[in-house]
């Protein structure tokens, strides 16, 4: 069949020049997705693009600006119902005060290599907070961090991040660094000898949205890490008719977990019901919207400080 575009008439009669070149945009995204599509051109796949071009000719502007706002969401410790973390989560929020959401250029950020810059500028901005904490208050919480991919098996990425701290006089402990579960998939060993490499500098080791995919078992033996982050599924699907299978797959989990030192968080906490289910399965720590959503770093430090 080949690759075949066409234009989206419902908007209106538009002028023949423009047709043209929403014919050739249309072609152009045919021909860069899979074969024998059938692509039209519409003002929704207009804006997608737009948005995907500003993105990308603003990315490096917007980073020197300060433009990528770093955001806490606390972490509770379920049994106490104290506050004993936080996950920095990036927010990009442009000078005219409107937002663009992660969801829409993360993905983007992961394909042309930005992620690598954007993650380790977040990295710094915990080190900042957290020696802010020090400073002003006597103490501080651990901070949790997302880490991609391309920048975890960077040559130089443990000596960025032991400059980091060293500027900043952090202790290493009180970062957690996330991976995606994804990563154990494709290499477990060769993650593993990175884990062990950054575990000796100190940093804590976390696993993002276990159970999101194809989750093993297997994994939590072959890694070394200090804590598993449970996908927010596992709480979606309490809601349904697999609630009894789902409870015992969680409370194994936790249970296995614990058995290994590892400690459990429960993202997508959304009501009490559902800390009552985590809590019950063993979790350790919840995380979500019915504790707080994310929220500036200062609103944050007001709140817990």
């Amino acid at each position: 069949m080949g690759v075949v575009a066409g234009v989206d008439m419902q908007h209106g009669e538009i002028r023949r020049e423009e047709v043209m070149t929403h014919v050739m945009f249309a072609l152009n995204s045919a021909r860069e997705g899979q074969q024998d599509n059938l692509w039209f051109y519409n003002t929704q796949l207009h804006a997608s693009e737009e948005l995907a071009n500003y993105i990308e000719s603003h990315m490096n502007r917007a980073l020197q600006h300060g433009e990528f706002k770093m955001f806490l969401q606390p972490k509770i410790e379920l049994k106490t119902g104290k506050l004993v973390g936080a996950e920095a989560l990036v927010r990009w929020i442009k000078a005219d005060g409107t937002m663009i959401f992660p969801n829409q250029f993360i993905p983007l950020f992961e394909q042309n290599g930005f992620s690598v810059e954007l993650d380790m500028y977040m990295v710094e901005q915990v080190c900042r907070q957290i020696r802010f904490w020090m400073d002003s208050y006597g103490v501080s919480i651990p901070i949790s961090v997302n880490q991609s991919k391309l920048l975890f098996y960077q040559d130089n990425y443990v000596e960025k991040l032991c400059e980091l701290i060293e500027r900043y006089q952090v202790p290493a402990r009180m970062i957690t660094l996330e991976i995606l579960e994804g990563l154990a998939m494709e290499d477990a060993r060769g993650l593993n000898d990175r884990l062990l490499e950054l575990k000796e500098k100190g940093f804590r080791i976390s696993m993002d949205d276990f159970g999101s995919g194809y989750s093993s078992f297997n994994t939590l033996s072959s890694l070394d890490i200090d804590e598993l982050k449970l996908d927010r599924g596992f709480l979606m699907e309490m809601h349904g008719s697999r609630r009894e299978r789902q409870q015992l797959i969680l409370e194994q989990i936790a249970q296995l977990a614990g058995k290994m030192n590892i400690t459990t968080v429960a993202e997508g906490v959304e009501t009490r019901e559902d800390e009552e289910i985590i809590l019950q399965a063993g979790c350790d720590y919840g995380q979500g919207y019915y504790y707080s959503r994310p929220i500036d770093a200062q609103v944050f430090t007001e709140i817990y400080f």
